[in-house]
Formats: C-alpha cells, structure tokens, sequence
C-alpha cells in the first residue's frame, strides 16, 4: 500500500511539474467508455476566497465526490515563508507528499448544494490577510473513472 502511494504521489508530482499529455487509461470499449489522462482526470477551473476561512474549488466537470471532499488530495503551499504556518501545509520550497497534504483538522470539505463539480474548503483557522499561497490538487477523479494519480491543477492566491 506504502508502495501504491509512492507510485501515486511521484505521478502528480511529475504531472505537476511536467504536464503529462493524454494517456489511455481504459481502452477496451467493451468494459464501457474510454478514458483518457486529459478526459478521466477533472482540472481546477475556478478558485476563489468567499469569507475570511473559506475557499471555493470548482472543477471544469463532475468529479467523485468522495474523492473531492477528502483533505488528503489538497496541498496549500505558503509562497512566503520556508516553513508552513497558518493554513499552509507546505513552505515555499517543499515537495507535495502524502504526510504533507491538508487534513481533517486543519479542513471540511463539503459540495456546493447540488452540485458535484464545486467545493468549500473551510479552514479551522482565517487565512493570512495578505498571505500568498498556492493551491495544489491531486488524485481526484469523474465519477466512475479509474483511479488517477494526476494533478488536478494549482492556481495562487492571496488571503483577504
């Protein structure tokens, strides 16, 4: 399991530094519709703060909502500061890695009513008025889609 994660994570990793082009994920037409990298693997089209603690992730198609609402496929990476503080779970300089992501203690996720395709992300602290972060998603998926290791996307913002 160890193994798979460290497999799943390098992937988003290179995805993210990288930009991997369409890889077929399911070929076989018989099993049901053809997945590609780029068609299977939802991307963050929208980020935007609506109060001092919350973001709003949306994605540019429906995704799993187990997957969307689990902290552990979010990163916030402090564009300022070596060392994560406040709603950062990485410094300026760190790599993404599982032990690093956001966790239920640091956010709740939940859908926009009726909706698959946007998130709240509330913290359990304000962000920084200010404070420059980045945004990293991995992991998530369409519904019904194989399993992705791939990025979602990242977007910067700064804390009002």
């Amino acid at each position: 399991m160890i193994r798979y994660a460290a497999r799943m994570l390098l992937t988003c990793m290179l995805a993210l530094g990288f930009g991997i082009g369409a890889v077929p994920l399911m070929t076989d037409a018989a099993e049901g519709p053809i997945f590609t990298h780029k068609d299977a693997v939802p991307m963050l089209s929208e980020l935007k703060q609506i109060g001092p603690n919350q973001l709003q992730v949306t994605y540019d198609q429906p995704v799993d909502g187990a997957k969307a609402i689990d902290p552990a496929n979010y990163w916030i990476q402090s564009q300022t500061d070596e060392t994560p503080i406040g709603i950062a779970t990485l410094g300026k300089t760190d790599a993404v890695k599982p032990s690093n992501g956001l966790t239920a203690d640091k956010v709740k996720i939940v859908p926009r009513v009726d909706s698959n395709q946007s998130f709240v992300l509330t913290f359990h602290q304000n962000m920084a008025p200010g404070g420059k972060y980045k945004l990293i998603i991995c992991n998530v998926t369409a519904p019904g889609a194989p399993p992705s290791s791939g990025d979602n996307g990242k977007a910067d913002f700064v804390g009002q």
